[in-house]
């Protein structure tokens, strides 16, 4: 099983320090580091998220530079925010400079502000989605790609440099709606659903392989992953108290002691997960820090 970590996207982090928690993060044994994507933050949902969001690929560019193994992985960038031609270089180049440690986590997006900022149409952005993931793939697969849709056009061009994988970096679905699973059997590489208990997990993946098996798809290789919130206490008493003051919708989270948080995780390997992205809740860098030594020596090195 494999183990990723989120870059903290609740908590406000310097650019210094979200570039040493990828550092600690390699040499504590993660697989992977994660980045998320917000180009602006209304107002309307300050205090939802960090006051900055770091450019991702530039952020995961300089992350590529100063570490040599753990992959890089984006949950998510929001596709109907940029041209997926442009969206396919940046991501070729950054596997190529990085060796071919990219894993490309893809969504629709959400927040209705942040979409009209842009000049986005939000009513449009699941068959955005699903055109710039074909756009993207054969802009990365074809020496000489072509491409006709609702949104993007291409044809008489070469494209350059392709990917550093073979055949391209997974390309990984985020989400659990109907619409997302249906997205990720049918055109994804990975499903990597967010706040999500061991039984939704069961219930997507059994949904993934219906469609999947009705189109005709084969999913050999295909990557099931989870990113779930994560905060460990001492005891079961601290757990319940911190529980106790949240309300009623709190996405869910693995909340626990040690022990508790390792049955979670073994749960979803029972399942086939083999990927576990952890978004620590926390409420400093430092103890961002002493969750990741935790989650390191006493759960990822007894799971795996």
């Amino acid at each position: 099983m494999k183990f990723g970590i989120c870059l903290p996207i609740r908590l406000t982090a310097s650019a210094s320090e979200n570039i040493d928690i990828a550092v600690k993060a390699q040499g504590l044994g993660f697989d992977s580091v994660w980045v998320s994507d917000h180009i602006v933050m209304p107002e309307k949902h300050r205090g939802m998220f960090s006051e900055v969001f770091y450019e991702p690929f530039t952020l995961l560019s300089y992350i590529s530079a100063v570490t040599t193994t753990i992959s890089l992985g984006t949950s998510v960038i929001i596709l109907p925010y940029r041209n997926p031609v442009v969206i396919a270089k940046q991501i070729a180049t950054l596997d190529v400079l990085s060796g071919g440690r990219v894993i490309f986590g893809v969504g629709p997006g959400w927040m209705k502000e942040e979409f009209e900022t842009l000049g986005v149409p939000l009513k449009s952005r699941g068959r955005m989605t699903d055109e710039y993931i074909k756009a993207i793939r054969e802009l990365w697969n074809s020496d000489s790609p072509e491409f006709e849709g609702e949104f993007c056009s291409y044809s008489d061009i070469k494209f350059e440099p392709k990917p550093l994988q073979n055949p391209h970096p997974p390309i990984l679905i985020a989400g659990s709606s109907e619409f997302a699973i249906k997205r990720a059997a049918l055109l994804g590489d990975g499903w990597q659903p967010t706040w999500v208990s061991p039984e939704d997990v069961e219930r997507g993946l059994s949904t993934i392989n219906i469609i999947a098996n009705e189109a005709g798809r084969d999913l050999e290789g295909f990557v099931y992953s989870v990113r779930n919130r994560v905060k460990l206490f001492n005891t079961i008493a601290q757990k319940e108290e911190y529980i106790a003051g949240q309300s009623s919708d709190t996405p869910y989270s693995m909340l626990g002691t040690v022990d508790e948080i390792t049955e979670y995780v073994s749960s979803y390997r029972e399942l086939g997960v083999s990927h576990i992205v952890f978004d620590p809740v926390t409420d400093s860098v430092d103890e961002v820090y002493s969750t990741m030594e935790i989650l390191s020596s006493d759960i990822m090195s007894y799971v795996k």
